[in-house]
């Protein structure tokens, strides 16, 4: 039979994202089995819950909203796991009625791995970010940077144990070695017994009571290293580059964090670059612009011949197909524009004098309101 995800949340098919969540709230306060006493509370809780993991998430109700709970159809979802901390926080669930904290630890134990991770003390290392400039030439064509990086990484005399003494570390007696605290609470939905992180160790469960001489007990020591980065080929400035496990060293075993090397690229003499296209300038002289011709330019692999046809003016831009920059990501490759700046010779020869002489008075013979250059 098909399961109905609208009708167990009593909610209609229109309804937004904020009234299924609010929806969904109200009936897991009716119907959480360590709060209701009804005898399916249990199983009415999985349906709700069930239908909310799909209705919250836009594409699993696409889906389910288009194949309805036909699993071999149903891309993207995979029945009832439970929910995470990730996917819902049942502090804000039951902390309008003042018992945030004592159901946000209630609900942690069996659903993630999250509260385990607090009371063992582990924790991932801090992620950690550095600028680093290219040449336009690197940037363009891709290199192999190398630079010193000073990070923390797990002590090496007690490898991240905080001790290197075999009785340096005590079990802690608040806890017992748990890192967490039981306690009861009596509400008016009956006695709740809860979870909270040992005070005393911090939710470790263990007392350091010889601390690494090294460290200072902190597990983790400062490193300088060499750390090798690959630049794409085709890389802009503002890209972000990431190193995954060259962040500092976690805690107590703990992921170690990313490094991400944001990239900036250094100005080009010669060439501007517009996402994957490059603009630059040429001199034309007056020759080669009146009689027209080929003029040698260079690109970012070399050069190339352009074609300058007779009578030019300055200012006109000529395009060099794929010769720009190749986009590392779609793999096409860009256009190079080149603008011609007619050149006005400051310094003429004795025979170009009487060259302009020459051509000067050839003008005057054909009209005064005729150009320069008699165009």
């Amino acid at each position: 039979m098909a399961k109905d995800y609208y009708s167990n949340l009593g909610v209609s098919k229109n309804a937004s994202a904020e009234e299924i969540k609010e929806a969904y709230k109200r009936l897991a306060k009716q119907y959480h089995p360590d709060v209701s006493k009804e005898k399916d509370a249990e199983e009415k809780f999985k349906a709700i819950s069930e239908a909310y993991k799909v209705l919250s998430d836009p594409q699993k109700r696409q889906n389910y909203d288009q194949f309805g709970d036909a699993a071999e159809r149903f891309s993207g979802f995979s029945g009832f796991e439970g929910f995470t901390h990730s996917e819902f926080d049942f502090s804000d669930l039951f902390g309008d009625n003042g018992f945030g904290d004592a159901f946000r630890d209630l609900f942690g134990q069996g659903f993630s791995g999250a509260q385990q991770r607090q009371r063992t003390g582990s924790a991932r290392g801090q992620d950690i970010g550095v600028n680093m400039s290219v040449s336009f030439e690197e940037a363009v064509h891709g290199a192999t940077k190398e630079f010193m990086l000073e990070h923390e990484t797990v002590c090496t005399k007690c490898m991240g144990e905080r001790t290197d003494e075999k009785d340096g570390k005590q079990k802690c007696t608040t806890c017992h070695g748990s890192g967490v605290q039981q306690s009861t609470q009596r509400t008016f939905f009956g006695v709740i017994s809860t979870s909270t992180t040992c005070g005393k160790c911090r939710g470790e469960g263990t007392i350091i009571t010889k601390p690494c001489q090294k460290c200072s007990g902190r597990g983790k020591e400062k490193t300088r290293e060499k750390v090798s980065v690959k630049i794409p080929a085709g890389i802009d400035t503002g890209y972000r580059l990431r190193l995954t496990g060259h962040g500092n060293a976690g805690k107590n075993g703990g992921q170690t964090g990313d490094l991400y090397v944001l990239v900036f690229v250094e100005p080009h003499k010669e060439f501007k670059r517009d996402h994957d296209d490059i603009f630059m300038e040429a001199p034309l002289s007056f020759s080669q612009a009146t009689l027209g011709g080929k003029i040698e330019v260079q690109t970012i692999n070399g050069t190339a011949k352009v074609t300058v046809p007779p009578g030019t003016q300055t200012g006109v831009i000529f395009r060099l197909r794929e010769e720009g920059v190749k986009n590392f990501r779609t793999g096409k490759t860009g256009d190079q524009y080149v603008k011609v700046i007619l050149r006005t010779p400051e310094k003429l020869s004795k025979k170009q004098k009487e060259l302009f002489d020459e051509l000067g008075k050839e003008e005057g013979k054909k009209g005064k309101n005729k150009g320069f250059l008699g165009f």
